[in-house]
Order: structure tokens, then sequence, then C-alpha cells
């Protein structure tokens, strides 16, 4: 499918000078999207996550997400608008102003943003850290014994701080060199005007994959220096429609550890699992305005959990990326949904 707003010549910046929007009430968000008839959703581009190609088609983790939640509310995983959002701190005024109807843009959930802007954090969908590579003709020594080093950093973010939080804790020699892309701090650190490269370490190992390999120079540090759990987030004052993502996302994790997937959904619908029961039906989740069979419609159309990991960032894309921690707690990792009751 082609969404033509993201592509390179058709791409939307949001127009920040718009007046405000007041605040959406309960059930406000639900009812323009299904009387438009689709979800708009603010994408910022990251390899991997959210990327076009040269004709505008888009795809990636963060894409799938928003593709689960247009079918689950309106029946129909392609009935998605993608919107290209601005650089941060813009990026939360957008969504504050309800350009878009909700955020999938690799943004950390912290608590200064959740108490600064008038928006809420519906829950995690990718557990990261920040990283760094660096050039080296040699196995490097690890991080905490680098030292007189240049790292290029895009700023401002979360990344930023927490590197300035640990040249502080450590005493490091380092000096940053701050852009307002990452494609800008990458480039520079490729042009080796950086020692150092930092942001989360999924995004490293993506935008460097075509970088390393036997002979390379660039090399990717084991060490992790801060959670950085990736998390969608909407305008705040309708918390149905800030529960009705929570449950959708939950969803899909639930299905993976239920064993339930896009290929197999819609023959469970006797089966001896409650939960699984419960996904054919409204349940607990009738309050929320959504049809029976929003979860039925959500993995068949988008998949659960691992599916969308999978093809994107897994074993089935370019990148082989490993789970880490988000495999499911039955697995040791961080992925957990309520109960489906």
């Amino acid at each position: 499918m082609k969404w033509a707003r993201f592509g390179k010549a058709a791409a939307v910046l949001v127009c920040l000078l718009a007046p405000a929007v007041s605040g959406a009430a309960d059930g406000d968000v639900l009812k323009m999207v299904r009387t438009r008839g689709y979800v708009t959703c603010g994408f910022r581009p990251t390899v991997g996550f959210t990327h076009s190609d040269d004709e505008g088609r888009l795809s990636g983790f963060l894409v799938d997400f928003c593709r689960v939640l247009a079918a689950a509310t309106v029946g129909d995983a392609n009935a998605i608008r993608a919107e290209r959002l601005p650089d941060k701190p813009q990026e939360f005024v957008a969504v504050e102003h309800h350009a878009v109807d909700i955020a999938f843009s690799t943004t950390t959930w912290s608590i200064s943003r959740d108490v600064s802007y008038d928006i809420a954090f519906t829950t995690p969908v990718f557990y990261d850290g920040e990283a760094f590579a660096i050039w080296s003709e040699q196995p490097p020594a690890p991080l905490r014994e680098q030292n007189d080093k240049t790292v290029c950093v895009k700023s401002p973010t979360t990344t930023e701080r927490s590197v300035e939080d640990f040249i502080q804790q450590t005493g490091r020699h380092w000096s940053l060199r701050h852009f307002k892309t990452y494609e800008e701090a990458l480039q520079a650190f490729l042009g080796k005007e950086c020692a150092m490269l930092t942001t989360d370490a999924s995004v490293l190992a993506m935008s460097l994959a075509n970088y390393q390999g036997v002979g390379s120079s660039i090399h990717l540090l084991p060490e992790i220096i801060s959670r950085e759990p990736l998390t969608p987030y909407v305008a705040g004052g309708d918390a149905n429609w800030l529960e009705i993502v929570r449950t959708v996302i939950f969803a899909t994790i639930l299905a993976e550890e239920k064993g339930v997937t896009s290929a197999n959904v819609r023959t469970l619908a006797d089966s001896k699992d409650d939960e699984v029961r419960r996904l054919w039906g409204a349940g607990a989740t009738s309050p929320l305005g959504l049809k029976p069979d929003w979860a039925v419609q959500a993995i068949a159309q988008g998949g659960n959990y691992g599916e969308i990991f999978d093809r994107n960032l897994g074993r089935g894309s370019a990148y082989k990326m490993p789970r880490g921690l988000n495999r499911l707690w039955t697995e040791g990792g961080l992925l957990y949904s309520p109960q489906l009751q």
C-alpha cells in the first residue's frame, strides 16, 4: 500500500501556527475516527520502525501498530493516514493540537514529558536503551575506558541528557557535537568527524548494518547507559481513546502469549482458554465502544506482537534483531499484558 502523504516528494509537515484545538472529551476521538473512516498516525522516519521507499510506500514496526489500531477501530488495517511529525519538542505540541490521533515516533516515555505537555503515553511497544558506536582499528576497550572522545548526538533528546549524565557520573573527557537530526549525526560520524555516535541501540544497529562486518573499523559497544521505553502517545483529555490504544497493544501481546496468530485467530472462537475466547467478544472492553470482533480484526489483519516484530525487525527482516527485553514475560522479557476479563 502507498501512503503518498509520507513520501519524499509529498511529506506533510504539521503546521504549528494553527490555532490550538481544545482537548477532546471521552469518546470524541473514536467518534471522529469512525466518521472520517481512518486513523491519523504521526510518524518520523526511523529505519526499521517507520520508513518509506522512493514512491512513498510506508512500512515498519510502528506503522504496523498503526494498522492494527485501524483494524480494531474501523475494521480495516489499511484505513490510516500518515502525517510526518516535526522534531522534538514541536512534536509534542503538534499532538497537543490534535494534528494526529496518535503519535508513533520512537519517543521515549519520561516523567518530564508526561508533566510538561498535555499528552498521555499509552504503553511501551519497544524497550530500548542508549548505546554507542565507535571507530577503532582494534577491538575497542569498554565504554568506561574510552576517553578524550568526540561524540555525535542528536539534540534536544533524552539521548543527549543521558550521555551528559554519563559524562558527569563517570568523569569522561568527552566533547559532544550536537545535530538537529540523527541523519546529520550519522553522516558526521561516518565522515569521521566524531570518534563515537550515540542513540538508541536498535537505531544504531540498523542504521550501521551496512557498514559493519569483517574488516570494518566501526564497532558497536555492548554497554547500555539508559532505559528507553519507546511509547506511542495521544493528546490529553480523551481517556477512552487512551484506553483503546492501550487495550489494542495489550491484545497483540496477549495473542502472542496464547499462540494466537493472524493465521489461526478466526478458528479459535471455541477455544478452551477463557482469554482466547474473550478475544472474540466485547467482554470487559465493551465500555470502550469497540465492536465485539475488534481483537479478531486487529490480529487477523496485523498479527500478534511477535509477528509484527519478526517481519519488521527480527528474523523475517533484513536486520535479524534479537528480541532481548522485548520478549514475553514468560521468556524473561518485559512484555506483559493485563488479564483480559
